[in-house]
């Protein structure tokens, strides 16, 4: 009430009677009619030239889900450096030299509803300056983040998008010309694996348990297209669709706790002998991996490290960490156990000083690991995403 002079506990102010409050307002008013406010000027500001711990963050925000946006965070610093739209559910990739962002998304006429207008956005990973639009079909998934649905070949030629209509399919996008060159049939086969030795390559997890191969030919067109053996059962120990890319060698963890890796260099993938990250003691224990991005491999020092929780059982294949392991992959052992901070999403740096970087999806920190002989906890952020759920580095 005007007339009161009861002290407010939110703002710590006096309301003055209504004689007193009027002539303070005419008093201020006078007073600004005189000041000399200064010119803004606008201006746009450069990202920080990007080092091996910058940090791409794709999040949902699955509470206004048409927002959805990709966050580069500087990992020395755990600040917020820019954004880059994804719009409803769209998923994001960098290009081979980690020049651009790759973001395949659709918008809606009417906002959540109406005309899909879908197309694959290419962004200037310092400037994040739009650089082209290409129009796709209406076909590529709406779906949570992950990494191998949108990847580009080794050579940064084509780009490759995730179908889902529901129907597996994927797109080819000629980055050159900057158009749709082809829509390649993938039935019951999910994400990407691009080759590295074979630009026009890349290979697509199937649900009977085998790996599709296909190879485009110069215009990007279907050349070859081969099946692998039955290398896994998806209904006994399904594999994570999270590869972990080392040339043409994806490394996969399996449900129960297996690790898988795979050759995609040749016509047709050729699986390797499986091994096991547990011990007896930790499978009495019920250890698994866990999350939506469970793995990351530091390939320069060849450790796998590896999102687990303990009393596990069908259905906690998304459980959050208790522990990060790490494995030494030519030894196969573990040679480290670090706390799990909750994470769900796990990603490595490049090059020297490597850190591990983990995202914890329901409160949206990511807490920064020194990686070395012994590994060590630099620091946990404030809260970045709201639901992230796949993390990448530069």
């Amino acid at each position: 009430m005007l007339n009161s002079q009861r002290r407010t506990r939110s703002t710590g102010w006096t309301h003055w009677t209504r004689g007193a409050g009027l002539a303070l307002a005419v008093g201020v008013t006078a007073g600004l009619a005189h000041a000399e406010l200064p010119v803004e000027q606008p201006v746009v500001a450069t990202l920080a030239p990007a080092t091996p711990y910058r940090l791409y963050l794709s999040d949902m925000v699955i509470s206004h889900f048409v927002d959805g946006k990709l966050m580069l965070i500087d990992g020395a610093t755990m600040k917020v450096q820019g954004h880059v739209a994804l719009g409803m559910a769209g998923h994001a990739t960098l290009s081979p030299d980690r020049s651009e962002i790759y973001v395949a998304t659709a918008y809606f006429t009417k906002l959540n509803r109406g005309e899909r207008v879908a197309e694959l956005d290419v962004y200037d990973a310092q400037t994040l300056k739009l650089k082209a639009e290409i129009a796709v079909p209406n076909k590529h998934s709406q779906s949570m983040p992950y990494r191998g649905a949108v990847r580009s070949s080794a050579d940064g030629r084509f780009i490759f998008l995730q179908n889902a209509t529901p129907a597996q399919s994927v797109t080819v996008v000629d980055r050159q010309a900057e158009k749709f060159v082809t829509e390649v049939a993938t039935p019951g086969c999910w994400m990407i694996y691009p080759a590295q030795s074979v630009p026009n390559r890349f290979a697509t997890l199937c649900g009977d348990g085998t790996m599709l191969t296909v190879t485009l030919d110069a215009q990007g067109q279907v050349a070859e297209r081969h099946k692998s053996a039955k290398f896994f059962d998806a209904d006994a120990d399904a594999l994570f669709v999270a590869g972990e890319q080392d040339g043409d060698r994806y490394t996969f963890v399996s449900f129960l706790g297996d690790v898988q890796v795979v050759d995609v260099g040749g016509p047709q993938a050729q699986p390797q002998p499986r091994w096991s990250l547990l011990n007896p003691a930790d499978r009495r224990a019920g250890w698994r991996p866990g999350g939506y991005q469970p793995l990351s491999l530091q390939v320069a020092s060849g450790r796998l490290y590896v999102a687990m929780h303990p009393q596990g059982k069908e259905g906690s294949h998304k459980a959050p960490a208790r522990e990060i392991w790490a494995f030494d992959l030519a030894s196969q052992a573990r040679v480290a156990r670090l706390p799990g901070h909750q994470a769900t999403a796990i990603a490595t740096s490049r090059g020297e000083a490597p850190r591990l970087f983990a995202l914890a999806t329901e409160s949206g920190v990511i807490t920064a690991y020194a990686l070395g002989a012994k590994p060590r906890k630099l620091q946990t952020s404030t809260p970045f995403a709201e639901f992230g759920t796949q993390l990448d580095a530069q």
